[in-house]
């Protein structure tokens, strides 16, 4: 549920614009779904809470649970963690700059995990020495694997891989918990049918690599996939894995709806802004978001869409304002668009819409019933 604020203004036409918006009922809606689908396939989720960065948003992709999240960034494992959440995986390969950080984090919840995927990672780790503590810490390790994403993760066909997962299993510092991967070239398939296909050798990847370590002496206890295509589109079976990681699937996005990962109804992210002129000459509208109120990404495909206006399209943003005009080339009747009215744009990357603003205003049923605050920026 969205906490209820006592001065949240009651309608959208209050806010002060831009502004991100979070419809309620469809994020619960996905919350759901996504909780029902985990279930049915055998796995635990352990959904990504970077697309929304808030308590109430990860309470509803967890069921209402403090436990067992993702998380992109130190800031949000910190937040989460002054939250009262635990069983926090901290899924980017980590930094020698970044242990005394993640160390303090292991110190103070039940369960902190870190990423890597290359040995000089866990040889920061090895020599890593807290000072004035009292006891060692015993690190817990995912180790990432490449499915064919090709940005990080170890190779699930070399010999070498398995050593450091070995190797990570016979030192005193540390544990494996887990092995990760992430489809994330899902974000450029061409239909529901293509992502299925990388969801499947997504799982093909872990589960062989899984395989691979058992068979060197190590069993691996959590094998995890997850993109939000690849976890909205699954395979029939993901046998030999049991944990999912999801994350954006929560608000979905245009750039969701156009792959088939999701449709344009299970959007549940807008951002808000306001008419602030009036161009016949150029037959244009000015408004008041430029790229600093949801991001630059899309441009190719309008931003984004004009949640029920088919005859915009959002032309150009600038730093702080944007230009929107006829999807058809057809004259604008500005009658219909007064200076000061409330556009909504459902926009191309929930994730990086989301990033610049320091709040959500929570919607059912047309009215603001709440607000999410985000984690403060930085990393």
């Amino acid at each position: 549920m969205a906490t209820a604020v006592g001065t949240a203004p009651a309608t959208l036409e209050s806010l002060r614009t831009p502004a991100l918006i979070v419809d309620q009922e469809i994020a619960e809606r996905n919350a759901q779904a996504m909780l029902a689908s985990a279930k049915s396939l055998g796995c635990r989720l352990r959904p990504h809470v970077k697309t929304h960065k808030t308590v109430e948003g990860a309470l509803l992709q967890t069921g209402g649970r403090k436990h067992g999240i993702t998380v992109s960034t130190l800031s949000e494992a910190e937040f989460f963690a002054a939250a009262g959440f635990d069983d926090i995986l901290y899924a980017v390969p980590i930094s020698p700059d970044k242990l005394p950080s993640a160390a303090a984090l292991m110190r103070q919840i039940e369960n902190f995990h870190v990423m890597i995927d290359n040995p000089a990672q866990f040889d920061a780790i090895e020599s890593f020495v807290e000072p004035s503590a009292d006891t060692t810490l015993k690190w817990s390790i995912y180790v990432m694997v490449d499915c064919g994403y090709h940005r990080d993760g170890v190779d699930p066909h070399d010999p070498a891989s398995v050593a450091l997962v070995s190797r990570i299993n016979e030192s005193a510092a540390a544990i494996v918990t887990g092995i990760y991967t992430h489809g994330g070239h899902s974000y450029g398939a061409d239909g529901p049918a293509e992502i299925t296909k990388i969801a499947e050798a997504e799982r093909d990847a872990v589960v062989h690599f899984s395989m691979a370590c058992k068979a060197a002496g190590t069993a691996v206890p959590i094998v995890g996939v997850g993109s939000t295509p690849t976890c909205s589109q699954p395979p029939e079976s993901l046998e030999g894995v049991n944990e999912m990681h999801p994350g954006n699937y929560l608000l979905y996005d245009c750039m969701q709806a156009r792959i088939g990962s999701c449709s344009e109804d299970q959007i549940a992210s807008r951002i808000a802004t306001r008419v602030i002129g009036h161009y016949p000459k150029q037959n244009m509208l000015l408004i008041d978001m430029g790229w600093t109120g949801c991001s630059a990404q899309g441009a190719e495909h309008g931003y984004g869409q004009i949640l029920g206006h088919p005859e915009l399209k959002l032309h150009i943003l600038k730093q702080e304002a944007g230009e929107v005009v006829s999807s058809k080339g057809t004259p604008l009747d500005f009658t219909q668009y007064p200076i000061g009215s409330i556009l909504l744009l459902l926009p191309w990357h929930s994730c990086a819409a989301a990033h610049p603003h320091a709040h959500a205003s929570v919607v059912r049923g047309g009215l603001i019933v709440g607000k999410w605050v985000r984690v403060p920026r930085g990393w």
